[in-house]
């Protein structure tokens, strides 16, 4: 029997094809192990499938649980001893079972007996047992009737496979179904039936849609219907593909003819049919075929036959020669250029198939060409460079010729491919190049800055002479060494992630670090680096950092005009005809009018032109006719959301020109333009407004303090114009007093970036003094202003109101100096006698108290007195310095 072990895994295998471990109980199982406890008389009955780890009840009549570990089953035993029933009477009594947590534990399993649960195949899956809590005995008929019971319950489990089985075969099936559907309309492939006998055509949904017809009508179509909506310019040829398809024996036909549809347009059909039943007299009844729409693919043909057309022009109008021949060396095709020169030489051109070595050249010549293609056949491509004199004209020409093989489909050799072409004028440039190299060299020993290449690990290739006048070192001590040798410590990481940086492909300039002098100070260096993918090489050009500033100035003006004039660019390139419809449109109009190239097609350029531009452009257009190139003035075009954009348009006549045959308008986004332009309007007039209008006087001057500019309101503040200020010192007008403390923060500028200068004295323009508040900011590396910015405010009013205050409490401190002496001798008398009064009242006799009262009522007296006169005499020296 098959399956003894429990991990046999066949038996695993044929367990798992049945699906049905950890399923739902079901009805006809529990009536089967309902009936066996019946027939044995005993409290459970389960229905137990055996796998790898556990025990499964299908069904489990008399007992909680739906299964147990494999350690703990019953059944399993079955399996490993290859029973067809177990019976264990008394199941303490049996070794087996002796430490079966089902027979020491709870429930106390006392009795069992199982009925093996054996596939056709021998695979045991488990049992149909009985179990009573007490030690007992079944009879043979018991016997008997679990094991037909446990037949019925693989028969059941079979049929329960077998319906699995058709149903997942149903489900399927309905999916290629669905499938096949899904392919069918999304290749879009029609399907057609003719039935000869009634002269009747079906068709699918495909068919009724690429054929354009009413799907009401198709029971009624009929082969004249079908033949009265083919072109006319087709139906010959239709009617013989159809009747070459009718005779017996069936072949496949196949046909392209154009459908006339709804609108009138004729639609390109690629039709396939075969005849698949005859009758006996072998004529035909029913034709199977497809339809497929080859609209598109007609349409790509043509244009592919253009572009061919247009490519042949190309090669036809270049100078250059370009021919094939075959293996024999006769001429396959040629270019005009080969043709003229062949006709120029001998009088005639070669015709296709004629041999390439004519006769009216001298063999010398034709043997070293036989050589050419020779070697091109052995040894595949090369090229080769011809020297040509002509001493009768006392020139030299050079030639370039390329040779390629040609294969077929099948890999094997056909022919030669060649090209030649004049590369005179690149010979000439290499001699001049050699010669600008030696000129460069020597340029190099003499130029000022550091001048090397660098490997891509960092060590120095080559270096010229200034190095030792810049860092200590001669040339021959630095080459071999890497760069992280020299740098200052502190620069070593910056420089190495610059060096990745141009690696990457970035072009750098002014990049700033330092290097070690061979006596030790550390030497500032400006870098422009840029890395040589062909050679593997840094070119680096460095010099010393006093002239940074005009490096950056350089660079970024540099840059901002290849912004300006590259990067930033707005130009879309159409080509209209004569009427203004577009043939091509570049495709930065995604970009600059969010319109794609292909919108475009089959529309009129002046659709897009605002109603007021709309005459004045088509004006300027049509006079393209007389003219090679136009310029169109400033006009409006409508973008993909329906705004108005400013453009200017440069428009060349190239309407005979055969490839391209139109107008080619290179149009300009100006729109942004127009509103920077009209945004700086409002900027400078602002600017003046706060420059001529402001209380403040504004000036710039250099480090010196000489005046380059000074704003209009000098006039207003000092009666100076801006003029006379013009080549003037700004110390010349500072008060002698002040002069020292004023140039003192003046210099500050030079380390800081701003400073303020508190009230000094400044000659008005009609020669007295007053007194300046000023501000100055350093803007000396600003290429828009280059100096110092100096911002004055007049605060005479200010400086002599405080100077007043200061005088006045002055005065003050004086007049109470004066006058405390005064108060001090009534004031010691009062408290004197206040004193007495106080200590001796109760020894005092009236009449000398109020004696004692009296003089206080006087020493008051006369401190009332002494204030007053001290008011006034505050009052009289207040009056008298306002009078001043």
């Amino acid at each position: 029997m098959k399956g003894r072990n429990i991990l046999d895994t066949n038996r695993l295998k044929a367990l798992i094809s049945f699906d049905v471990m950890d399923t739902n109980p079901e009805a006809i199982y529990d009536e089967i192990t309902s009936l066996a406890a019946s027939i044995c008389n005993t409290p459970v009955s389960l229905i137990s499938l055996v796998d790898d780890k556990r025990q499964f009840f299908k069904s489990h009549f008399g007992f909680e649980g739906n299964g147990t570990p494999l350690k703990e089953s019953f059944c399993k035993h079955v399996i490993t001893d290859d029973l067809d029933v177990l019976v264990v009477e008394d199941t303490h009594a049996d070794k087996r079972f002796q430490d079966n947590k089902l027979v020491t534990e709870d429930p106390n399993v006392g009795f069992y007996a199982g009925a093996s649960l054996t596939t056709e195949d021998g695979h045991r899956l488990g049992t149909l047992c009985v179990i009573d809590y007490e030690s007992r005995q079944l009879s043979k008929t018991q016997l008997d009737g679990l094991q037909t019971l446990a037949k019925q319950v693989v028969h059941l489990l079979e049929l329960r496979k077998a319906k699995k089985i058709e149903q997942d075969q149903k489900i399927e099936l309905e999916k290629k179904g669905r499938l096949l559907d899904n392919i069918v309309s999304a290749t879009g492939i029609g399907f057609w039936e003719r039935n000869f006998a009634n002269d009747t055509f079906t068709l699918n949904p495909q068919g009724i849609d690429i054929l354009g017809i009413d799907p009401n009508t198709v029971k009624n179509f009929t082969t004249d219907d079908w033949f009265k909506l083919i072109n006319p310019e087709d139906v010959a040829e239709v009617e013989k593909k159809m009747l070459q398809c009718l005779q017996y024996p069936s072949k496949d036909c196949s046909v392209q003819y154009r459908f006339l549809q709804k609108n009138g347009e004729f639609k390109w059909i690629h039709e396939k049919g075969k005849v698949l039943k005859w009758n006996e007299a072998k004529e035909p009844l029913v034709m199977y075929g497809t339809l497929q729409d080859i609209t598109e693919k007609k349409s790509f043909t043509t244009e592919l036959h253009r572009v061919k057309n247009n490519q042949e022009a190309m090669i036809n109008s270049t100078r250059d020669l370009m021919w094939s021949i075959d293996l024999d060396f006769k001429l396959i095709t040629a270019n005009t250029a080969f043709h003229e020169l062949v006709k120029k030489i001998q009088g005639e051109p070669f015709n296709e198939g004629d041999s390439v070595f004519s006769t009216s050249v001298p063999s010398s010549i034709t043997e070293k060409w036989k050589s050419y293609y020779t070697k091109a056949i052995k040894t595949g491509s090369f090229s080769v460079k011809q020297k040509i004199q002509d001493p009768s004209k006392f020139w030299t020409t050079y030639g370039l010729t390329s040779f390629d093989l040609m294969y077929n489909k099948e890999g094997e050799k056909i022919g030669i491919t060649c090209f030649s072409k004049d590369i005179t004028s690149e010979i000439l440039s290499q001699q001049v190049l050699i010669s600008a190299k030696e000129e460069m060299q020597k340029i190099m020993d003499t130029s000022l800055d550091i001048i090397c290449t660098l490997d891509e690990e960092g060590y120095f290739l080559s270096i010229n002479r200034a190095v030792n006048d810049i860092w200590g070192y001669a040339p021959k001590d630095i080459i071999g060494t890497k760069y992280t040798e020299l740098i200052y410590e502190e620069d070593i990481i910056v420089t190495e992630e610059n060096a990745e940086f141009v690696l990457s492909g970035n072009k750098v300039i002014n990049f700033e670090n330092r290097y070690v002098h061979k006596n030790g100070h550390a030497v500032p260096m400006l870098w422009s680096s840029n890395w040589d993918e062909k050679d593997r090489v840094y070119y680096c050009i460095a010099r010393d950092n006093t002239e940074k500033k005009n490096a950056e100035l350089q660079l970024e003006n540099s840059e901002r005009r290849f912004k300006t004039l590259v990067q930033e660019s707005s130009d879309i390139i159409t080509i209209l005809d004569a009427e203004a419809n577009f043939k091509y449109v570049s495709p930065s109009s995604m970009k600059v009018i969010q319109i794609s190239p292909e919108e475009f097609e089959g529309q009129n350029a002046f659709d897009y032109i605002h109603p007021d531009d709309l005459e004045r452009v088509k004006t300027q257009f049509n006079k393209i006719t007389q003219n090679d190139s136009i310029k169109i003035e400033p006009f409006r075009f409508k973008n993909k959301f329906g705004e108005w954009r400013w453009f200017v348009a440069n428009v060349s006549n190239q309407i005979n020109e055969p490839s391209i045959q139109g107008v080619i308008i290179t149009s300009r986004d100006i729109n942004d333009t127009r509103i920077a332009k009209e945004q700086l309007e409002q900027s400078e007039r602002r600017y003046k407004t706060l420059v001529q209008e402001g209380s403040d006087m504004i000036c710039i001057m250099d480090e010196n303090a000489n005046f380059t500019y000074a704003s209009p309101t000098s006039t207003k503040i000092l009666n100076i114009t801006p003029e006379q200020f013009m080549g003037t010192n700004a110390f010349d007008y500072v008060h002698p007093d002040d002069y020292n403390r004023v140039f003192n923060e003046f210099i500050k500028i030079l380390k800081v970036n701003q400073v303020a200068i508190k009230p000094f004295r400044f000659k008005h323009g009609d020669g007295h003094w007053i007194w300046l508040e000023t501000i100055i900011t350093n803007k000396i590396d600003e290429p828009s202003l280059k100096g110092i910015v100096v911002n004055s405010k007049d605060v005479t009013t200010k400086v002599q109101h405080l100077n007043a205050i200061e005088e006045q409490n002055a005065q003050l401190k004086k007049i109470a100096w004066t006058q405390s002496h005064i108060v001090r001798a009534p004031v010691a008398r009062l408290m004197g006698l206040v004193d007495l009064l106080r200590d001796d009242k109760e020894k005092l006799k009236p009449e000398e108290r109020d004696q004692i009262l009296n003089y206080i009522i006087t020493s008051a007296d006369e401190i009332d007195n002494v204030i007053k006169d001290i008011v006034d005499n505050t009052i009289n020296a207040i009056d008298l310095d306002e009078n001043k």
